[in-house]
This record gives structure tokens, sequence and C-alpha cells, in this order.
């Protein structure tokens, strides 16, 4: 089927086959557009008093609202108001002594888009190495609270407990979108999400990642989305009723005030948080930005693979608010064109996959693909990890799925897989029995590394220097940096919090002794470097780190290479028409050459190709060195002032 224009595409692709965001025989809330941000016609307010239930309801009488709910946490309150007033509202209640903040309740959707074809063969538990893991860990003793648009959970009034999930665990539910204790699922989408997670191994042919952990369904969506008062509530339940990790298959743009003080609760509180990384938008094209919460530091942050492990197109990427960026892939799938089941199998509401009339009591596998259905997997691999190591942090949990990863895409991490495809028999394999995953045995404690940049003769340039701790407990680094003086020199460092750094006799010292232990991507300092005035037009400076500390974590800690330095190496002048920098002439450089003469943007060396030292480089030093490539054996080196080598050979003519 053609996708219809879906806003955030966060959303289901049935959602706007008919509804805002549930399912397909479901009106869209009026007055609510389909691309909406905001919940229509709701304030978030939070008040500065003692009594925020008089407050708010004070405030409501002066801007013709009704007081929607109350927090009791933080003092925060929710307003309705009729469409189309809340700026006024908003403008009016920031003028009252009473409110400290005012704002519109931001709306988040689910990140998956459900297609109508399916097969019964999960590719993506095989991709994560699910049966390996197996072995280890079902989840047992783990509680993962689902915060969707609800679970096929319990026989209630209209609604039928899916028959997928008659032997799983549930505790806790609530609907945070109507404060009761019946989280039921209006749409679908949350059932899949569950299903993936805990799906029963003896119905409908299909299995769960964590079968023997309990669910917590959480409802946070209603019909025409997620809405961030809802979150949050959902969030502070989730914590105060035992959940260990809070799956959240749902993203959008905007994160407000009172998401954010419920997600540091969360961290605060000990609970693993992970979110879909967003599906790009209405174009189905992955953006270089993730959606909120995922964009928050202290979350997992998903993005999806298809079965060849691929980055899928519509899988957003990118940096979060911190220093670090996209966390972890997990399957997502595509839409099945080929019939191979390219999208994540699972039991769902029939008529949410086409098959139907709308009915909250007849199921079926349907195959959904979005970065909603590779959250789940990543959900289940820290209860996996949790369920084995207990008494892990939040952020230790971070660093086992990072440093268990599949390295996907360019080598070591890059912005659009991560640290790659979560990988569930790393990261709970601890074959010594010492307590510690063993892919943190098998790497060091902590490893360093520094940016690259391009620098002009004479230019300055401010060089990021990046850490990361792979195992918590690091207490004590030190790191030395030296460099070639006659291609750069210190000229300052800029510590961060906690840092100290010295710059003296050609080297650069950055050291630290953390209030906290050291864990996670942090950046100590920034360097800066001076170019020579000898250098050619440009130069790519490039810190290489290889070499690392001692894997003990409770130990002063010392940072050197191989060579017991950084070394900035810079690929410098040395060989005329060594055009690639590769320390030899060659026929690459000829066709270098060639693609400046023809008016094309310049190689990295360009400089080296100016054989006779005529200031550019020209058809001349193209003939030049292909005349070096047939006879001469010896390096091509110009007597140039700005390169100061020894020999110019006379060009000939190539035989």
């Amino acid at each position: 089927m053609s996708l219809p224009a879906v806003p955030r595409l966060i959303v289901p692709l049935v959602v706007l086959a008919a509804l805002a965001l549930a399912g397909p025989a479901t009106a869209a809330s009026p007055g609510v557009p389909e691309q909406a941000d905001y919940a229509a016609g709701e304030v978030i307010v939070r008040l500065s008093g003692q009594s925020p239930h008089a407050e708010s309801a004070r405030l409501a009488s002066q801007v013709g609202a009704s007081v929607e709910r109350v927090f009791a946490r933080g003092g925060f309150a929710t307003l309705s108001l009729p469409p189309g007033q809340e700026a006024a509202a908003i403008e009016l209640l920031r003028a009252d002594p009473a409110v400290q903040s005012a704002e519109l309740n931001a709306l988040k959707q689910p990140s998956r888009i459900p297609v109508d074809e399916f097969f019964p063969l999960q590719w993506n538990m095989k991709l994560i190495g699910a049966p390996e893991a197996w072995s280890t860990s079902f989840g047992s003793g783990v509680t993962i609270a689902v915060l969707d648009t609800g679970v096929a959970y319990e026989d209630y009034e209209e609604f039928g407990r899916s028959p997928g999930l008659r032997q799983t665990r549930f505790v806790s539910p609530y609907d945070a979108t109507n404060d009761t204790i019946h989280a039921n699922d209006e749409d679908g989408h949350g059932t899949h999400v569950a299903g993936t997670l805990v799906q029963d191994w003896d119905a409908y042919g299909v299995a769960g990642l964590v079968p023997q952990a309990a669910i917590m369904p959480v409802r946070v969506c209603r019909p025409y989305g997620c809405t961030a008062d809802s979150i949050a509530a959902g969030v502070y339940w989730a914590v105060d009723h035992g959940a260990d990790v809070i799956n959240l298959s749902l993203g959008g743009p905007i994160m407000t005030t009172i998401e954010r003080e419920a997600f540091a609760y969360a961290e605060a509180g000990g609970v693993v948080v992970v979110a879909a990384a967003g599906n790009g938008g209405g174009d189905l094209i992955g953006d270089p930005v993730l959606d909120f919460p995922a964009r928050i530091e202290t979350v997992v942050s998903v993005g999806a693979v298809d079965r060849f492990m691929e980055r899928a197109g519509y899988s957003s990427y990118g940096a979060h608010e911190g220093e670090d960026g996209l966390h972890l892939m997990g399957p997502g799938g595509i839409k099945d064109v080929s019939g191979n089941g390219d999208g994540i199998l699972q039991n769902t509401y029939a008529f949410s996959c086409g098959d139907g009339p709308e009915d909250y009591k007849q199921f079926a596998l349907c195959s959904y693909f979005g970065t909603s259905m590779a959250t789940p997997h990543v959900s289940g691999i820290a209860a996996m990890l949790l369920s084995v190591h207990p008494n892990l942090k939040p952020v230790q949990v971070r660093q086992v799925l990072r440093c268990a990863a599949l390295d996907l895409g360019d080598p070591g991490y890059d912005a659009e897989y991560g640290a790659g495809l979560s990988f569930a028999p790393a990261a709970v394999a601890d074959g010594d029995g010492d307590g510690i995953v063993d892919c943190f045995d098998a790497r060091p404690a902590l490893t360093a590394s520094i940016g690259k940049a391009d620098v002009r003769p004479a230019e300055t340039v401010s060089v990021p220097l990046d850490i990361a701790a792979w195992w918590p407990g690091v207490t004590t680094y030190e790191v030395h940096v030296s460099f070639n003086p006659a291609v750069v020199e210190a000229v300052g460092c800029t510590p961060r919090e906690e840092t100290v750094c010295v710059v003296e006799d050609g080297l650069v010292t950055v050291f630290g002794s953390p209030s906290s232990p050291l864990s996670g991507h942090f950046r100590p300092a920034y360097i800066n470097f001076k170019a020579s005035d000898r250098l050619s037009v440009f130069t790519s400076l490039h810190l290489a780190v290889t070499a690392l500390s001692a894997r003990v974590p409770d130990i002063g800690l010392q940072l050197f290479t191989e060579d017991g330095s950084v070394r900035i190496s810079d690929p410098g002048p040395t060989l005329a028409g060594d055009l690639d920098c590769d320390s030899k002439v060659g026929p690459d450089d000829v066709i270098d050459v060639l693609r400046v003469t023809s008016g094309s943007s310049q190689p990295l060396c360009v400089a080296q190709g100016d054989v006779n030292c005529s200031g550019n480089v020209d058809a001349f030093d193209g003939l030049a060195i292909i005349a070096h490539i047939a006879k001469i054996a010896q390096p091509l080196v110009a007597d140039c002032p700005e390169i100061g080598s020894s020999l110019v050979p006379e060009p000939e003519e190539p035989e």
C-alpha cells in the first residue's frame, strides 16, 4: 500500500489510513491537526505556591480553562481550554506571580509503521543473537514498563487479552491519559511492542525476547498522540512501582520541562530508559537529528536496521544534547515488498494490519517496521543484562550495551549507526565469572581520541580531547599529548570541570580526579594548536590515539600510545607529486593532477603536486609525474622553499 502523508513519521502507517494515531477506525480528535506537535487546547503550568490544587483552579478560572490534572510532584498542573486560545492563555499565565512556567503540552507519536504483509520468520531475533543469549537469560526478575498506546493485557469490557500474552506476568498497569488502572490498547502498537519483548513461546509461532520478564503496561498515548504530561506521569508511575526498564517506542521534536524532570527522576531512581530515535518525518527519510526523548543523553537512543544490518532509510540519527550521539541499532525492518518477511512480526490486533473491522478481541500476526520496533530489542537486551547483573546502574547498562554492540558502518563509532547493532550474547557473557561482562574484560577501562582539523599555515585551531570510560570505577586519569613542533605548537589548553590541563616543553598533559567515578563518554579539554607557517596551502592534522589504560578500574591511569605518545601526524609536503599522501608517487597522483587541472576540487595534498614550483598544479606537473613513474625510481622531490627538499629532477617526456 502507498504511504499516506504522515506527520512526524513516528506515527504508525495505519494511523493515517484513518486515524490520527490509534487504529484505522477511530476518527482523529477534532481540532488536532494531523501534523500537530502539541495537544490542542492544553497548557502545562508550574506553580510556585504551596497549594497547587487551589492555585490551578484560580488560574484556570482567570484564563477560561478547566483543570485537567494536578501533579503532586513539582507543582505542575495541566489546564484545558478551547483550541486556539493557548497562546493568549500562556501570556496571561506567565504574568501571574504564582506561575513559574507555562508551556504547550507537547505531543509525541509511536515510532512504528505497520504493513499488511507478514510471514512467520523472526530474522530479528537471530540478528541480535537471541538464541545464544537465551542460554544465559530470559529476563527473569526484571520488570519492563511499556509506555505506549497500552497493551492487550486483560479481558475487560470490549478489550481482550492477547492470546500471545497469556503466560506473561503483568504488574501495576496504569492509564496515564485517564488516571485509571486499565491500560488497555486502542491501537495495537503497544501490544506489538510488548510482544517483541515477552510473546509466549507456544502461541502463534513467534517468540518474545525475554518471556520471563514482567510487563508494566502504561498507556501514555491518546488517539491523536502521546502528550508530555501523560509521558511524565507514566515515567513517574513506572519508577515508583518498581520498573527496571522503561521502553518508549515513541518520539517527537519537542521536549518539555515536565518530561525532563521525569527522565531525571528515572535516572536517579536507577531505571534504564530506552527510546526510539525517530523515523525521519513524513518523507520517510531519516533525519540527522534524534527525536525526544531519545535525544536526551541519559536515554538509550535506538535506530533501526533491516535484515541485512543496513540502516533503514527512515531511521534518524545524530547527536544527543550532551556530547555523545546515537547509541545503538536494533532490528526495525522495512516494508515487506519482497515477500521475505522484511518487517518485525508480532501478535497484535488483526485490524491494525488491515484484517477485518476494529475489534479489540481479534488478533493476528502483523508485520510492522520502524524505530518503534527496534526499541524493544534493546530494552529486552537491557533486561537480560539486569537479570544477570541486577545491581548495575543505568549509566553502566548503557555502557555495557554499547560495549557489546556489533560494529556497523564506518569502523568505530559513527553517527548513523552509533556503537552498532545491539547484540545479546556479548551483553550477558561473563565467561570467567568475575562479575564483569566479557566485552569489558577484552577492552581497556579507558580510551582517548582527539579531533581532526583542517588548518592553514599560521592558523590556530581548537581541537577537542575525548575520553571514554568503558567500565565504571575509573577515578583518576592522565593523558599525554605530544606533537611535532615543526608542524604545530600547542599554545593553550582549556579544561572543563574537574580537569587540569598543562602545556609545557612540547607536551600537553590533561589529568583529573573526578568526584564521581568516570563512566561513559566525556570531553575533559580543548587543546589549541597553532600551525606552522611553513605548511603547504592547507593540511589535515590527525591525532592518532591507539593505546590504552590499565584494565583495573580502581587505580590511577596513564594513557599512552604504543610508542609512548599521542602523535599529530601531518601528511606534510615531503614528496612533490605525492598528491594522495601515500608516501609514493604513482598513477593515482597523475589522476589527481588531471582532476585539479580540469577544474575540480583540489586534493588533500595538492601543493605537493607543484613539481616545478610554479605556484600551482598544471599539466607540466602531470607530465613530470608521468615521466617519474616511467623512468625514475627515487622519490620525486622539488626544491621549493615551502618544501625545503634537495633535488629537482629535470622532467622528461614519457617514452
